[in-house]
């Protein structure tokens, strides 16, 4: 996109463009490896520009030339994130002994306020695991569920929120009923119905993903729950393509259960997962693990259903980088950058290519920080592939290409994704 239609675009946008050259800061992993002074200075900053994205982006250690668009799948976390990550594992390589491990225990209770607050919940409703998956296989096998149940679960969901139900459901004789929804939804309205419209006297979960990986559809999750919560069924939101992206509060969702990742959207550690239980249902779910430190008069999701034996502790423990650089710079603040680089790109697209088809509603209200989309005529799994071979852009081939920026990636950085697939296309 040209520089005047991007000043344009930004306009409609409501978004200044006076400083889209030369930066406040010159910041960066070089010049100030203090991420203290990098926290400090994301906090000062009352104007979120493209010069203040652009410090943003200099946090990421992507190699040069290279750009990460697949925020749905695994996220580059910020440098100072891995250089904790680096740091524990040193200082836990030194001493293994119990006493010196202790202070990862203190680390993991800091995490877990640090991840409440940032959640809009108690830390007594949250559990680290190790991803989404595992979260979400602790809610499944830890129902009480036996012939004459029902589960609705949306046909988008991860495998590991869908065919975990299914295989659950072989040996324990409850019903799954899958539901679809529109492809091209014209109101959230229309996205409710498909769910409510399946609820017999039977159903006991109902089981979807905040935005779907495989099309970017936003489902209206709290219309979901409350309406659930008044027939006594059971909710479970996966919130693998949310949480780091959406200003998520679980206390004002209504939902059962929540699950995440903290390597997606979140941009933090691999091998940590979230798992949010209503404090009003928690005994109601059977613990699926019990290792050693396990008690069964534990008070808290963190102690009752995660206690996994020998973890990733380093990795935990580094979580606690993430969440600060997250709030430094502001949740909406980054929720609503998400947004605009979804937008830029869609808008972008469109007027590129006369036969774009978008998987994704079009529409900011029923998407998310997913954009998919087709070009006819042209296989999404070659132009995944060629992205990245021949432009060094790595995206996914989910549903038709899927592009999922994030806070890591400018305005500029969709114009090179928009000229590629171009080039790709022949178009």
């Amino acid at each position: 996109m040209s520089t005047t239609k991007r000043r344009r675009f930004l306009q409609q946008l409501g978004i200044g463009t006076a400083s889209l050259s030369g930066l406040p800061f010159h910041l960066d992993k070089n010049s100030n490896p203090s991420s203290r002074n990098i926290l400090q200075t994301l906090r000062k900053s009352t104007l979120y520009d493209e010069p203040y994205w652009e410090m943003v982006k200099r946090q990421f250690t992507v190699k040069t030339g290279y750009l990460m668009v697949n925020s749905a799948n695994l996220c580059p976390a910020p440098y100072f994130v891995t250089e904790a990550v680096d740091r524990y594992s040193r200082n836990l390589a030194q001493d293994v002994s119990f006493q010196h491990r202790s202070h990862f225990h203190e680390k993991r209770e800091r995490v877990l306020a640090a991840l409440a607050k940032y959640l809009g919940t108690s830390s007594q409703n949250i559990g680290i695991t190790r991803n989404t998956s595992e979260a979400n296989n602790i809610v499944v096998n830890g129902l009480d569920l036996g012939p004459g149940d029902e589960v609705i679960i949306w046909d988008q969901n991860h495998p590991s929120n869908n065919i975990t139900w299914k295989h659950r459901a072989k040996r324990h004789g409850f019903k799954v009923v899958e539901v679809s929804v529109p492809p091209d939804p014209g109101s959230a309205e229309e996205l409710i119905a498909s769910f409510t419209e399946a609820i017999t006297p039977d159903t006991r979960v109902i089981s979807f993903s905040h935005v779907s990986n495989v099309s970017g559809i936003h489902l209206p999750v709290k219309e979901i729950c409350v309406i659930a919560n008044k027939r006594g069924i059971y909710t479970l939101i996966d919130g693998a393509q949310t949480v780091g992206f959406l200003d998520v509060h679980l206390d004002d969702l209504a939902c059962s259960f929540y699950t995440a990742s903290t390597h997606k959207w979140l941009m933090g550690p691999m091998e940590n997962g979230i798992l949010f239980v209503h404090p009003d249902i928690q005994e109601e779910l059977w613990p699926n693990i019990m290792a050693a430190g396990w008690n069964e008069k534990s008070s808290t999701v963190d102690d009752k259903f995660c206690v996994l034996g020998q973890r990733n502790t380093p990795g935990t423990a580094a979580l606690i980088d993430i969440i600060e650089f997250h709030q430094s710079i502001g949740k909406k603040a980054i929720e609503k950058r998400i947004y605009q680089l979804n937008s830029y790109l869609k808008n972008a697209l469109k007027e590129s290519f006369h036969s774009i088809q978008f998987v994704t509603p079009y529409e900011e209200e029923l998407s998310g920080g997913v954009t998919i989309f087709k070009i006819p005529g042209k296989d999404a799994v070659s132009l995944f592939q060629q992205l990245y071979s021949d432009y060094k852009i790595a995206a996914a081939p989910t549903g038709g290409l899927r592009i999922s920026p994030t806070i890591n990636s400018t305005l500029s950085d969709m114009d090179r994704v928009v000229e590629a697939v171009k080039e790709l296309s022949g178009d």
